[in-house]
């Protein structure tokens, strides 16, 4: 059953997704709720197929799944108001920001620090990332902010060496969410001393993979902003051995630079490059955890976007973007925004080479996708669709 198939790939015992989820509920409803290992085990054993909606949201935060049917939950009965795959999203997200709200609230630092901190620091952090591929910057942003501010404070507790070579990297993984969260809900100069801080942290730490992370992290808002230049430096600062996955994306992300610039070599170059290391991708589920986000469609959407700069900065249309870009709005994900944002620029393109009926069906898919997600960097894609059309 899926549902129990996720829960033994998160690691959780039934007891613990229990735990979990009546935490959640419970800093929603602001009721004890009775939702126990029973529960889950009913679930599992098919007794249950369509929880109630709290409980739903949270197991889908718990077990990271997008939607109820990933789960293999479905409704037997569905009102003519509620779609068993999709509970209002956006509903949802509100009732995900909230709970977390709830669950993180401010705390005076420790005066003794210790590895159990650092590991409840970086689960906190996992589920804000889960939460900004599905949702967005604007869903993440604060409560980023809110624990990058706390995890700064742990510096001034007495600690183990273990733990204080541990804190870095944490902090600089919590950095590059909280800058990355700001830049795509639009605040880019809140965004680039976050990115300089998880920068600083993550050379500390040592980590060339988590820093090769931030740092094309912090390229894509250059980029977005039009600054190839600034996008190369903070790419170039990347040096050492990487896995395949984190080589491809940083070479996609080297490629949109150059892009920008109109450079059809240099493009051409490290997009070749980009396919070249993912296709050395043999299991991407166990590789590093900062790695497993970066998908086939993700590396396809990056390569795609890189194509549409270059096509838009020379004026001359490349048939590879619309395949590099279909490929990856029709990818099998659950990161709605990278669906979102491959599928605006499929339609632009489709919309500037006139195959209007084309670019119509996914215009609609592209505006359904934006629905679930809080984004001022699918909004200027939209926005540029919108524009492309009525050319």
């Amino acid at each position: 059953m899926l549902f129990r198939h996720a829960r033994l790939a998160m690691g959780l015992t039934q007891r613990q997704v229990a735990e979990q989820v009546r935490a959640l509920v419970e800093a929603v409803t602001k009721r004890e709720s009775s939702f126990d290992a029973g529960y889950v085990s009913r679930i599992e054993r098919g007794l249950i197929t369509w929880p109630h909606e709290h409980y739903r949201q949270a197991l889908c935060v718990v077990l990271r799944a997008g939607t109820a049917a990933e789960l293999g939950l479905i409704a037997k009965q569905v009102h003519h108001h509620e779609h068993p795959d999709e509970v209002s999203f956006s509903n949802r997200r509100d009732v995900l920001a909230a709970a977390l709200a709830a669950l993180l609230p401010p705390a005076p630092p420790p005066s003794r620090l210790r590895m159990g901190d650092i590991r409840a620091m970086t689960e906190r952090t996992s589920v804000l990332e889960h939460l900004d591929r599905a949702s967005g910057g604007r869903a993440v942003r604060d409560f980023a902010l809110r624990e990058l501010h706390a995890a700064v404070g742990l510096t001034k507790a007495s600690t183990s060496p273990a733990v204080s070579a541990a804190l870095p990297g944490a902090i600089a993984r919590l950095a590059n969410l909280t800058a990355w969260s700001s830049f795509d809900a639009g605040l880019f100069d809140e965004a680039r001393p976050l990115f300089q801080l998880g920068l600083t942290a993550g050379r500390e730490h040592g980590d060339v993979g988590l820093l090769c992370h931030l740092a094309t992290n912090a390229a894509r808002q250059e980029i977005h902003l039009r600054r190839p230049e600034q996008a190369l430096e903070l790419a170039d600062q990347v040096d050492g051995r990487l896995p395949a996955a984190a080589r491809a994306m940083l070479a996609a992300v080297r490629a949109q630079a150059h892009a920008l610039s109109g450079d059809e070599r240099q493009t051409a170059r490290c997009l070749a490059a980009a396919e070249h290391a993912y296709d050395r991708v043999a299991d991407l589920a166990s590789g590093p955890a900062r790695t497993q986000s970066i998908t086939a469609a993700k590396v396809g959407s990056d390569s795609g976007f890189a194509l549409y700069l270059l096509s838009t900065a020379t004026g001359r249309h490349n048939p590879q973007v619309v395949a590099e870009l279909r490929r990856a709005a029709g990818a099998d994900t659950a990161q709605a925004r990278v669906r979102a944002m491959a599928t605006a620029r499929l339609a632009t393109v489709l919309y500037r080479q006139g195959e209007r009926a084309e670019a119509d069906q996914h215009a609609a898919q592209a505006h359904g996708l934006a629905a679930t997600v809080g984004s001022a960097r699918l909004a200027t894609a939209l926005a540029d669709m919108r524009h492309a059309a009525l050319r």
